[in-house]
């Protein structure tokens, strides 16, 4: 009789060892794929918004081709989708900012303005790094 309830003991033990492995395996498969999904839509959102920043300041939204603006901007407000949907409330705060500074930007912008906007792409660009767990911050 011993025996058997050792052997149930062992039994019970083994499938939660096994269920709690599983459980464990399933959130570290989730954490990695929220940091890819959030990685994906960083870098999609700051190279959509540094040429957007670039072309703005350079030629100013009606010098642009607008296909091809009306492409960097889908892409940009997609990134941006994804930042909101899975990234930190200031993370989306300062992409809101970005996004806000670059559509005020012209060839005409003065130089307080175009250093705003590239100041608060700055401060975007440090807070996705952060929430990303970058070790360039470490440095």
């Amino acid at each position: 009789m011993g025996n058997l309830a050792a052997a149930g003991f062992g039994a019970l033990a083994s499938l939660v060892v096994v269920a709690l492995g599983a459980w464990l395996q399933a959130q570290r498969e989730r954490r990695h794929w929220l940091r890819d999904q959030k990685l994906r839509g960083a870098v999609d959102y700051i190279t959509s918004t540094r040429y957007l920043l670039s072309q703005y300041r350079k030629v100013g939204e009606l010098g642009m081709d607008q296909d091809d603006r009306r492409e960097w901007r889908n892409r940009m407000q997609t990134a941006r989708s994804t930042l909101s949907l899975l990234c930190g409330a200031r993370t989306v705060s300062l992409a809101n900012d970005v996004a806000r500074d670059l559509y005020a930007l012209g060839p005409d912008s003065d130089e307080a303005r175009k250093a705003a906007a590239e100041k608060a792409f700055q401060h975007l660009v440090w807070q996705l790094r952060k929430e990303l767990g970058s070790p360039q911050l470490d440095e």
